[in-house]
């Protein structure tokens, strides 16, 4: 704020500064006041988090959201790094990074023995509310004369219908970022289907490919989840694979091949490093109590993926929705008292 000098008695000037001073106090930027109700931010600033952000926009989406309320309402320095989904545990649990807020279960059972049932450095966040589905998608329009695509069994026999240059004889599966926790090849491989893993190289790649396929009304075969602002943009169907079974489950917990079963429905969770709480008591209370939908998580991320800055998408979300985040702000106060 710029305070302007004026010709006044010593008593006005005074009391402008003591206005000034107290509209300065308020460090948020965001139309809303801060939380603790008096209007002040508590100062955390010597103290900075340390988010991982895997690559696909809902990781992004979460962290842009965290970041804002605990750099504005509770006044924290936070920092981000771009990190793959296996590579985040062991720099948690070395105190590179302080929190993930997003683990996809399914994948990270070694992970989650390791790390955190072991008290190897890293504890569980609790659930960030948020419920995912990995599968194999097809456009739905590949039903009308093909409707055995909906099931693995209706893919079997029809595996040329997806071939593309880089498949060779087999189907093409498309992947997205290699680093994804996948097991796809060995589904396909165990279930006897004449598939090929592809990758697209990354989320907006796949997109990008899915895009493509979807203008021309092309076959296409590829790894995708929910939530994703795109099963409202394009109709998708998620092929139907065998139900998971205990030996699916010991085979994705031991990390074998064996994998041949549906990928099973994730609650997704957060994880700290295991000195977040003494570090910054407000944020890990702030952290353990964040949580929000499906839908909340598509808004942002369709924000980011529209070419808006996270902050910017973060504060509209924000501004709408403060029934949400206010408590998760209420809960970090608390720890403070």
């Amino acid at each position: 704020m710029r305070l302007r000098k004026r010709g006044l008695l010593v008593a006005g000037a005074m009391a402008v500064l003591l206005l000034a001073a107290a509209a300065c106090s308020d460090v948020s930027s965001s139309s809303s006041s801060a939380a603790s109700g008096s209007g002040e931010v508590p100062d955390n600033s010597g103290t900075t988090i340390n988010f991982s952000v895997s690559p696909w926009q809902g990781s992004a989406a979460n962290v842009a959201i965290a970041q804002k309320l605990l750099e504005d309402q509770l006044g924290y320095t936070v920092e981000t790094t771009d990190i793959d989904e296996y590579a985040q545990f062991p720099a948690l649990a070395n105190g590179d990074l302080d929190a993930t807020l997003e683990v996809w279960p399914s994948g990270h059972a070694k992970d989650y023995k390791k790390y955190i049932e072991s008290g190897n450095g890293v504890v569980d966040g609790g659930l960030l509310g948020v419920t995912g589905q990995i599968g194999w998608w097809i456009p739905t329009y590949l039903l009308t004369d093909h409707p055995e695509l909906a099931t693995w069994e209706g893919i079997k026999g029809n595996e040329a219908m997806f071939q593309s240059s880089e498949s060779g004889d087999a189907g093409q599966l498309l992947d997205g970022d290699p680093s994804y926790v996948t097991f796809d090849q060995n589904i396909a491989d165990n279930l006897g289907l004449n598939l090929k893993v592809v990758y697209a190289g990354s989320e907006a790649a796949e997109l990008t490919e899915l895009k493509t396929a979807y203008n021309a009304q092309k076959p296409i075969l590829m790894y995708f989840w929910t939530p994703h602002w795109a099963q409202e943009k394009y109709d998708l169907t998620m092929v139907e694979l065998p139900e998971v079974t205990p030996e699916c489950e010991q085979a994705a917990a031991d990390g074998t091949d064996a994998y041949a079963c549906a990928y099973p429905q994730d609650d997704l969770y957060k994880a700290f490093n295991q000195d977040l709480q003494t570090k910054a008591p407000a944020a890990f209370a702030f952290l353990s109590a964040m949580s929000w939908t499906n839908d909340d998580q598509n808004v942002v991320a369709l924000g980011i993926n529209d070419g808006q800055d996270p902050a910017t998408a973060a504060q509209d979300w924000i501004d709408q929705n403060p029934d949400v985040w206010q408590p998760w702000v209420d809960a970090g106060l608390a720890a403070l008292s």
